[in-house]
């Protein structure tokens, strides 16, 4: 296999035959968006890990079944695999200091900071309280109707983007919401950049925007990355 210095963008069928060339592999998961700070992290530690490391780049847009073989990762999001192609970490909503922390995992065993554990499967819980959830439900304008209006439980939704400073720092609070109230309220989260038709249909004109919806009718809103006001909202659905 040649020697990259530059980040390999592959697909579904591709990647696989990547995972095998006996190299670690740094994985980034994307959805198409551009992020340069990030794009030249990535490039940078391609350029100094040639030989040693494999910089794979992947549009979950363009193939879904990756990011569903990687249990729907929020993206931004890194894999590291090893030089047997196994997974060794993985982080989402990644910034340039998870790229190069990654790569110094891979390169000589440099400890992750607050690694987190790999995810488990997100199952929805529409018609299932008892549902076990990593974290976060991503939803699409095609997946709304199941689970946010046909949900049993009263539903979070995070309104968001991939580019939006707020929606990335209130991004942990709201993961913890989801595991603090599991079973009693859902929490999902929709993409405006990639789900217009939702994003248009609720006029979301800032984000983060968050609102509540309770047997498919939305009852409660507010905008901002404000977490005592979402508490206080998921408190009052639940009262």
């Amino acid at each position: 296999m040649p020697v990259f210095d530059t980040p390999i963008t592959t697909d579904s069928n591709n990647l696989s035959k990547i995972l095998k060339q006996d190299l670690p592999v740094l994985l980034l998961l994307h959805e198409g968006q551009r992020d340069k700070p990030l794009e030249d992290a990535l490039s940078k530690v391609a350029r100094k890990q040639k030989g040693d490391l494999l910089v794979v780049k992947v549009d979950v847009r363009e193939n879904p079944g990756i990011h569903k073989d990687y249990k729907n990762l929020a993206t931004p999001a890194i894999i590291s695999f090893d030089k047997k192609g196994k997974v060794q970490a993985e982080a989402d909503y990644v910034r340039p200091n998870d790229v190069r922390s990654h790569a110094a995992f891979l390169s000589n065993g440099t400890p992750l900071p607050e690694a987190k554990p790999k995810a488990e499967p997100v199952a929805s819980s529409n018609g299932n309280n008892g549902a076990k959830h990593s974290g976060p439900i991503q939803v699409s304008d095609n997946t709304w109707r199941n689970e946010v209006l046909k949900s049993k439980v009263p539903v979070l939704v995070d309104f968001w983007a991939p580019w939006c400073g707020p929606c990335r720092s209130i991004a942990p609070y709201v993961e913890q919401l989801s595991k603090d109230y599991a079973g009693r309220i859902k929490v999902v989260k929709l993409d405006t950049d990639r789900n217009q038709v939702m994003a248009r249909r609720y006029d979301i004109r800032s984000i983060p925007t968050f609102a509540i919806f309770d047997k498919g009718q939305q009852v409660a809103r507010m905008s901002g990355a404000n977490p005592s006001g979402i508490k206080r909202m998921v408190e009052q659905a639940l009262a």
